[in-house]
C-alpha cells in the first residue's frame, strides 16, 4: 500500500525523473534528495525529505528527463497511509515524521527530515492519516 488520498485541496506539479529512478507507483513518496540537480525519484532510504506524492505512474527513465510524473505538493492534502514497520499507536497523533525507506509508508520509530505530520492514528486499520510539512534546502 502506498500513500492513499483521502481529502484536502491538491497542488499538482509535473516533475521531472532522474535516471536512477524506480518505477513509480500513484501514491509514491517523491524527493529531489539523492537525484541529479532538478530531477526527482521515489524515497528509496531513510532521511530522505519528501517533495510530494506521486498522482501518476511512470517506469524508470533511461535518462534524467526522460519520463516525468505528476505530483501532489499541496500541505492541505490528507493522505492515509501505513507505518514502515511496528504497530501504530493514539501517542502518535500530532507527531512529526519521515518517509519509510520504501516511498510507501512512514517510520513511526525515528525522525530526521520531520516532513510529514500525522494527524490521525487509526489503531484498529494499523495506519495513520498525515499530511506534508515539506522542507527545502537553498539554491547555494
Amino acid at each position: 500500500m502506498a500513500f492513499e488520498y483521502r481529502k484536502g485541496e491538491r497542488k499538482i506539479v509535473k516533475c521531472l525523473l532522474d535516471s536512477t529512478s524506480a518505477a513509480i507507483v500513484v501514491g509514491d513518496a517523491i524527493t529531489v534528495t539523492n537525484a541529479t540537480a532538478g530531477y526527482f525519484k521515489e524515497v528509496d532510504a531513510a532521511s530522505e525529505a519528501v517533495s510530494g506524492i506521486a498522482t501518476s505512474a511512470s517506469s524508470s527513465p533511461s535518462a534524467d528527463g526522460d519520463l516525468f510524473v505528476m505530483v501532489d505538493i499541496s500541505p492541505l492534502s490528507i493522505y492515509e497511509v501505513p507505518p514502515d514497520a511496528g504497530s501504530v499507536t493514539q501517542a502518535l497523533a500530532g507527531a512529526s515524521a519521515d518517509c519509510g525507506a520504501n516511498a510507501r509508508s512512514v517510520s513511526i520509530t525515528a525522525s530526521s527530515t520531520d516532513d510529514i505530520i500525522i494527524l490521525e492514528a487509526l489503531v484498529a486499520e494499523n495506519l495513520i492519516l498525515v499530511r506534508l510539512a515539506p522542507t527545502f534546502t537553498g539554491v547555494v
